[in-house]
């Protein structure tokens, strides 16, 4: 291939939500743009974490899950441009007949009262993770109690301030407008308005460089001033413009220049693990969950939450665990008899049902290794805004986006804010813009 057939304007590495939204507003833009989005893995994981998946005959989530009404004005208005249907119901979430004690853990109250006490002398605990305040606060017992009712664990070493005011605790409470999004077919309509030949698969970026000013091998400019090469494994190389880099953690740390350093900013952002594991039952076991599983629940043990996905199908989301219960449970994920076994089990035991009452006839996983990302007590500037804008301004021609640098951390939602926050026309048609 040519060095001209293989320059573009912007090439965006990652095709997960910030990667597509990121194309989607280029194209929307500016449509004489040249881009292309590079993605490491096959076509089949196109979208990143948001996608669907036929289990037994039921769409389940791979990866992100509901939206929310009051807090996703991005997510909503892109899926009313693509056309792309959604559903609103109101959440109801219900606890294990073990967990007799949630009437007193409420949530909202709780971080309410957080609040208070941090407000009372933010200096004091800036520098603290949630956890660590928490516990000055609540105490060792109560803290405990506090991360199993409210059902997931992904805040504990974050930030305090962005956990008390960012991270939405009030999603861990019932009463809120959510939606339910096809996200397979969202992607698919973003996929169509970018073109599917504005995307390669199997282009695993292993280093960008910027190379500008080496004279006019390209086009025939003078000279390029903020020209990229973006190389992968097998060898090919990319020349464009402007770049952005819409990927993990990992893959931030590996392509940005200098983000591995001691002293960079990037090591502040950290990214964990979740778990998404579904379970087809047999007609017996599915009759008896019905009576026990009728919403969304929250239960005991590295489980976290049971989830009805199609009861009338017998199929349910067993386990959505993230951190230490993710990491318990990532290598039993196989659709073994032992691992059923091991999950009926374990969901007997969540439930407070008898030994014997269930019988999985299959499992299927999701296993994220990062599934979503937090930021841990601020270091080095004043301010979370100066933070975000640095992170995702890395040098001039070169953008990060998603979820993991923005302010709605663990939301597509965030993603999008991201992305919405850099990618805009003068970005996209100013030679070299940073």
């Amino acid at each position: 291939m040519s060095h001209k057939n293989k320059y573009y304007d912007v090439i965006i590495v990652g095709s997960g939500m910030s990667g597509l939204y990121s194309a989607y507003k280029i194209k929307k833009q500016s449509p004489n743009t040249r881009f292309l989005v590079l993605e490491k893995y096959k076509k089949h994981w196109v979208g990143g974490r948001t996608n669907n998946f036929d289990f037994y005959g039921t769409s389940v989530v791979t990866g992100a899950g509901i939206g929310r009404n009051d807090t996703n004005p991005l997510l909503i208005k892109l899926m009313k441009e693509l056309h792309v249907p959604f559903k609103k119901t109101t959440s109801i979430m219900k606890y294990s007949k073990l967990l007799q004690h949630h009437s007193e853990f409420d949530v909202v109250k709780i971080i309410d009262f957080l609040k208070k006490e941090y407000n009372k002398n933010p200096s004091k605990y800036r520098n603290l993770t949630f956890k660590e305040f928490a516990i000055k606060i609540l105490g060792d017992t109560n803290y405990k109690l506090f991360t199993i009712y409210a059902g997931y664990t992904d805040y504990e070493n974050a930030d305090v301030y962005e956990t008390l005011y960012n991270y939405g605790m009030d999603d861990n409470k019932g009463g809120w407008s959510k939606l339910y999004i096809p996200w397979k077919e969202l992607v698919h309509h973003l996929c169509d308005y970018i073109e599917h030949k504005n995307i390669k698969y199997s282009n695993n970026v292993v280093e960008i460089t910027k190379v500008s000013g080496h004279g006019n091998y390209l086009y025939k400019r003078e000279q390029e001033p903020c020209l990229f090469e973006t190389r992968t494994d097998d060898g090919i190389i990319y020349y464009s413009n402007k770049v952005i880099i819409a990927t993990t953690i990992s893959g931030i740390m590996k392509l940005v220049p200098n983000a591995s350093k001691p002293n960079s900013l990037y090591h502040q952002i950290h990214g964990q693990p979740f778990l998404r594991l579904y379970a087809k039952f047999d007609r017996k076991s599915s009759e008896l969950l019905k009576k026990c599983i009728s919403e969304y629940t929250i239960v005991p043990g590295a489980l976290q939450k049971i989830i009805p996905i199609n009861s009338d199908n017998g199929v349910y989301m067993i386990a959505y665990s993230d951190n230490e219960n993710a990491l318990l449970l990532k290598d039993r994920l196989k659709n073994t008899l032992t691992n059923r076994n091991l999950y009926e089990k374990l969901i007997e035991e969540s439930l407070g049902i008898p030994k014997g009452s269930l019988k999985i006839i299959a499992i299927k996983d999701f296993y994220w290794p990062i599934g979503t990302h937090y930021y841990e007590p601020l270091q080095g500037l004043k301010t979370r805004e100066d933070f975000v804008f640095k992170v995702q301004h890395p040098m001039d021609g070169m953008l990060v986006v998603g979820e993991a640098v923005s302010t709605y951390q663990g939301w597509v939602e965030g993603a999008l804010e991201s992305v919405e926050a850099v990618v805009d026309k003068n970005w996209i048609n100013t030679i070299c813009y940073g």
